[in-house]
């Protein structure tokens, strides 16, 4: 009786008992709710969209500086909608944003920083599904809409060198010259029939990219669009060479719209469209889940640490 061992008191138990338990700590390895595939799949993902906003933000902002004194900015400030570096400057910084948030809050388990990685999403995902639903209702007042931003790009064509190179390139890639026609380049200033009375080289003419194979010449012809515009005048002697020489220079640029093309475009690749909004829809709603289910993890995680502790 001598040896029994005395019986051990009740809180020693209950202290030995808990430092047999497995303490688990954010990096440090035990036991853990959280799925190391669900953790850096939202790592991962979202390390393409921070780089890729990195590089959008960063490229719009050396074009602003390279173009732009603040004076000069602040001149424009009424036609920044016509400026093609602040769109990628918005989809740049929202990206940005996106991937940052989403590679804090999963690589430090930081539950603040998914909620609102989570909801950034939800609600871009919202204001995307509002904007189709508002398209498709007002698509005539939108078609109004698009008609008048694009008569104010026309105008602005000499203003801004990103914009003239954006025209450029839709005009040489699509094949067409102006908005509706070559002659909708009377609006602007520099091409304009009354430019003449100021004897400008470019009175009555359209851009170099209007002119048929223009994107195909190794040497571009700036000079090919100077004048193609310009009527006879009736009282010239020579009215009928005159006729000959506008027509065959009409003849060397294109006479169709950019906007017909643009409709043509969208309703002969209408299902492509909607395939890649879909995707990208997906991919919001896939963003959105794994970003909850992480942050489900890791509250069981903290509540399974609090009770073991």
């Amino acid at each position: 009786m001598a040896n029994r061992r005395q019986p051990v008191p009740h809180r020693a138990q209950q202290r030995v008992y808990r430092q047999s338990q497995i303490r688990y700590a954010p990096g440090a390895g035990g036991e853990s709710e959280i799925s190391c595939c669900v953790k850096y799949s939202v790592f991962s993902f979202n390390v393409i969209f921070f780089l890729l906003g990195f590089g959008l933000l960063l490229f719009g902002v050396w074009a602003q500086i390279e173009k732009n004194t603040f004076v000069n900015m602040l001149s424009k400030a009424s036609k920044l909608y016509l400026d093609p570096t602040w769109p990628l400057l918005i989809v740049g910084f929202l990206t940005f944003i996106i991937g940052f948030s989403g590679c804090v809050g999963s690589l430090r388990e930081n539950t603040s920083f998914l909620t609102f990685y989570s909801t950034l999403l939800g609600l871009l995902l919202i204001a995307e599904l509002s904007a189709g639903v508002f398209a498709y209702a007002c698509r005539d007042q939108l078609d109004n809409y698009i008609r008048n931003l694009l008569n104010d790009v026309v105008v602005g064509y000499r203003d801004d060198p990103d914009l003239q190179l954006l025209i450029d390139s839709m005009q040489e890639t699509w094949m067409c010259c102006g908005i509706n026609g070559a002659d909708d380049w009377d609006r602007n200033t520099y091409f304009s029939i009354e430019a003449r009375e100021v004897a400008s080289p470019e009175a009555g003419g359209v851009p170099f990219s209007c002119c048929i194979n223009s994107s195909k010449l190794e040497f571009k012809n700036y000079f090919c669009g100077h004048g193609v515009r310009l009527k006879p005048e009736s009282h010239l002697a020579s009215q009928l060479a005159a006729a000959q020489r506008v027509m065959a220079h009409t003849a060397s640029i294109y006479t169709e719209g950019c906007l017909p093309k643009l409709q043509l475009w969208l309703n002969n690749n209408m299902l492509l469209v909607a395939v890649s909004m879909v995707i990208i829809a997906i991919i919001q709603v896939l963003g959105i889940c794994f970003a909850q289910n992480l942050k489900s993890d890791i509250l069981a995680q903290r509540a399974k640490w609090y009770y073991t502790h």
